[in-house]
């Protein structure tokens, strides 16, 4: 797999974060230690903090660090959800 995309949904109060099924069911065939979450939401209140980090992917991908990617991922993108815009984009390497 080259690309996994995280889709990205605003909502009132801050923005939800999640995979396809199909995504989370290929991580947890990879390890079993590795436990992708469903959803992730992320509020206004942090969202500062957020908005140019983007770091949340390795909690809602339920990896360790970046390093559990390679060699199984190239990239990792945030598309939102309503519109198919690409807001971020995040290489994985070595």
């Amino acid at each position: 797999m080259e690309v996994i995309e995280i889709r990205v949904s605003k909502q009132m109060d801050g923005y939800t974060f999640w995979i396809l099924p199909s995504v989370r069911k290929l991580i947890k065939s990879w390890s079993p230690n590795f436990r992708p979450a469903n959803t992730i939401f992320v509020s206004y209140d942090i969202k500062s903090d957020f908005e140019f980090n983007y770091g949340i992917y390795p909690a809602l991908l339920g990896i360790d660090n970046q390093s559990d990617l390679i060699g199984r991922v190239n990239e990792v993108k945030f598309v939102n959800t309503k519109t198919g815009e690409l807001l971020h984009s995040q290489k994985i390497t070595a």
